[in-house]
Order: C-alpha cells, then sequence, then structure tokens
C-alpha cells in the first residue's frame, strides 16, 4: 500500500464521516440525502484520485491533470450547485454523465475506478427527485 492509497483513504473517509454526520444532524430535511450522496461521491473521487495520482503520473506524465482533473470537477461542481442551491438536479446528472462516460472511456486503464462515484451521483439524481406524494399539495381529495 502506498502513502498516496493512505492519504486518499484518509480524506475520503473524513469527507464520509461528515457526510453523515450531517445526515444524523439533517435527517428530517427532504434535501439530507442528495446532500449526503454527493458528499460520499466527493469523497470517492478525492480518494480515487488521490490513491491513483502516482500510477497515472508515472505512467502518463503530465497528463494525469486532466485524466484526474475531470472527474474530481464532475464530482465538485454537484455539490458546489447544492451548497450554492441552484440547478441541482441539472448539475448532478450533467456530472454524474460525464463522470460515467469518462470512466467508459478510460475504461481499460484507470476509468472503471470512476464508474463507482458516478454511480453514486446517479442516486443522488434520483434522491433529488420529489414523491409524487410530496409534489401534491393542498386539496387532500375534499
Amino acid at each position: 500500500m502506498t502513502i498516496a492509497a493512505i492519504v486518499g483513504g484518509v480524506l475520503a473517509l473524513f469527507i464520509a464521516v461528515a457526510a453523515l454526520m450531517y445526515l444524523s444532524r439533517h435527517r428530517a430535511a427532504p434535501r439530507a440525502v442528495g446532500r449526503v450522496l454527493r458528499l460520499l461521491a466527493f469523497a470517492a473521487t478525492i480518494g480515487i484520485a488521490a490513491a491513483l495520482l502516482p500510477f497515472t503520473v508515472s505512467d502518463s506524465g503530465a497528463s494525469a491533470s486532466y485524466l484526474l482533473g475531470v472527474p474530481v470537477v464532475a464530482a465538485a461542481c454537484p455539490l458546489v450547485a447544492d451548497l450554492v442551491g441552484h440547478a441541482v438536479a441539472v448539475t448532478t446528472t450533467a456530472g454524474a454523465l460525464v463522470m460515467l462516460a469518462w470512466g467508459l472511456l478510460l475504461g481499460l486503464g484507470i476509468g472503471l475506478w470512476f464508474l463507482l462515484p458516478a454511480l453514486l451521483l446517479g442516486a443522488a439524481v434520483l434522491a433529488s427527485i420529489p414523491s409524487r406524494r410530496a409534489a401534491v399539495t393542498g386539496n387532500q381529495g375534499d
């Protein structure tokens, strides 16, 4: 196990614990599950990118900046949109699709590692869709 893998694992674990602490405090909030899934996707992406950094730099050189940078930006944008509160569903969907496409494009190399954060972002998109019962307000069939 390399130092980069340990640092990546610690960073991912730190962000995951922060996400779970947020969920324990805001369990009743309707958007809490989506935010936690976005945080977990970001944590997984940072952990994976930090663990793959030495291998990618030795294999690809300066190209490692965009090989690992695209998934990090794709995971960070939905989180920033969620914290700001604008276009969360669209940004999360775009981030999930970009990360999924990037993972499939680089599938034989480092790309398969980024499919887990893409699936977490996809789950965050599904969690942010309001249910029909929550969407219906007012008339209760009177």
